[in-house]
């Protein structure tokens, strides 16, 4: 790539004004491009170790079924709290909250539930978290909709959905017959392009009727865009000045301690 100039300045050395490089790292058959050149680290250690470990899906050999595209007007961090958090879950996330029943009492997981240990004992999916009873995946119907992927545990299978995060720009969910990623592009301060990708083994792409979980998982994403855009006009309000972190966002503090840490690096280096 080059301008188009038909003669060249004396003393002008092309090899003087390259492209900008980049870094690049290749992460199980993900890319992941940083246009900083010089970073710190790889894909791999850019995941929360918090995050759930994906090792038992095989990423490497599935093939795209479905990507859905959207310009969400919102800030991307508007969305990220939004992910790290389910206390919007009852209200916003009709269908989601019968599929994962604990997500319907706006928890994540056991532990977020102040009264837990008087229901340690109970593997009721409201209590322990996990698929209600008989659904296996995330779609409409809660039905698997092609092979079970092999190698994965029968807790990984009873869970239902376990997620992988890599701040600021993605996450992986792997699902039993599938896998979800979900992108994330700043375009401005109050707009990010959100891209989801549906994975399948090539077998089951040939042979499955995907609609059923392509649905459902576009249904949840709306959801949440539309909230991450009310929350925007929310804090253009002239009247706000700051919120307040509820016990149950623990992830949010730990999310707004990593934006902190990234600007303080940042001004660090300026």
């Amino acid at each position: 790539m080059r301008v188009p100039s038909k003669s060249l300045p004396d003393g002008f050395d092309k090899a003087d004004h390259p492209l900008y490089r980049v870094a690049l790292s290749v992460w199980r058959g993900f890319v992941f491009v940083n246009p900083q050149q010089a970073t710190a680290g790889s894909a791999e250690t850019s995941f929360d170790p918090a995050s759930g470990d994906l090792a038992n899906w095989p990423l490497e050999t599935l093939v795209s079924g479905h990507v859905l595209r959207k310009v969400m007007n919102c800030n991307w961090k508007i969305f990220w709290e939004n992910f790290n958090e389910c206390l919007h879950c009852p209200g916003v996330h009709k269908d989601l909250s019968r599929l994962v029943p604990i997500y319907g009492r706006g928890l994540m997981s056991r532990h977020d539930d102040p009264d837990w240990v008087r229901h340690a004992d109970n593997d009721a999916p409201e209590f322990s978290g996990g698929l209600r009873a008989g659904a296996e995946t995330w779609s409409r119907d809660g039905h698997a909709h092609g092979p079970v992927l092999p190698g994965l545990t029968p807790a990984e299978r009873a869970a239902g959905q376990t997620y992988a995060t890599s701040l600021p720009s993605m996450f992986i969910v792997g699902h039993v017959d599938y896998v979800r990623t979900v992108r994330l592009m700043p375009l401005g301060p109050e707009q990010t392009e959100l891209t989801a990708e549906w994975l399948f083994a090539p077998e089951a792409l040939a042979e499955t009727d995907i609609d059923n979980v392509v649905a459902f998982g576009t249904q949840v994403l709306e959801e949440d865009a539309a909230i991450c855009e009310i929350n925007q006009k929310g804090l253009r309000s002239m009247r706000h000045q700051a919120g307040v972190l509820m016990p149950e966002e623990y992830d949010l503090h730990r999310f707004h301690n990593w934006v902190r840490e990234r600007h303080a690096a940042l001004e660090a280096t300026a």
